[in-house]
């Protein structure tokens, strides 16, 4: 079969979509450069950047149609298909020890958050320019008494109240310190090669 077969078969299959132009430019494109079922496949953004200024619609949509009539595989690398990071940890990569990097981090923020108190230095620049503490930026965050706030860190989901207090540290004057920061879920992106039917089609 040729390229206009295959076309028909889009054609056919998503003729009520509005992308179907954008469909058939998209398999043609991966068919030339042999993104079939042996190759590795490339991820949705791989595909915007090389060709997404010569289409109408986004790459997400076409992709979508061409998964659901069976001319894209969409498909994970073997492994998790997420990836839970935090670069101040010495481990980097923390899946399966989420909450502990978590409590460490807490651990951490608490000590910054004291050290930075004027009882505890004796010398606090930030509120003698007419400032604000440390803890002060960490309570406001979460509507808290600046003197509640060590007990609220240590309770719950200290994921969430760790990256919240690192996001509220990095919008103010200060900054957070090499020993503690955000714990990032970042997922696997699929990625996206022309099925063994369609690949049938255009060497029939």
């Amino acid at each position: 079969m040729s390229r206009e077969d295959v076309e028909h078969y889009i054609r056919s299959q998503n003729g009520s979509t509005l992308s179907i132009a954008d469909q058939i430019i998209i398999a043609h494109w991966l068919r030339d450069r042999g993104i079939g079922p042996a190759h590795d496949g490339l991820k949705r953004t791989e595909i915007a950047e090389a060709i997404g200024d010569r289409l109408d619609y986004q790459v997400r949509t076409s992709l979508k149609h061409l998964r659901e009539a069976d001319v894209v595989e969409e498909f994970r690398d073997s492994g998790p298909d997420t990836y839970v990071i935090a670069d101040w940890h010495e481990e980097v990569f923390v899946m399966g020890m989420v909450d502990e990097a978590a409590a460490e981090g807490v651990e951490a923020l608490i000590d910054h958050i004291q050290d930075d108190d004027p009882s505890s230095s004796g010398d606090a620049p930030a509120v003698a320019d007419g400032g604000v503490t440390l803890r002060r930026v960490v309570s406001s965050q979460f509507d808290l008494q600046p003197n509640a706030l060590e007990q609220f860190l240590r309770e719950g989901d200290q994921v969430e109240k760790l990256n919240d207090a690192v996001k509220a540290i990095e919008e103010s004057d200060y900054e957070t310190r090499e020993d503690y920061g955000a714990i990032e879920f970042l997922n696997v992106p699929y990625r996206y090669r022309l099925t063994e039917k369609v690949t049938n089609l255009y060497e029939e």
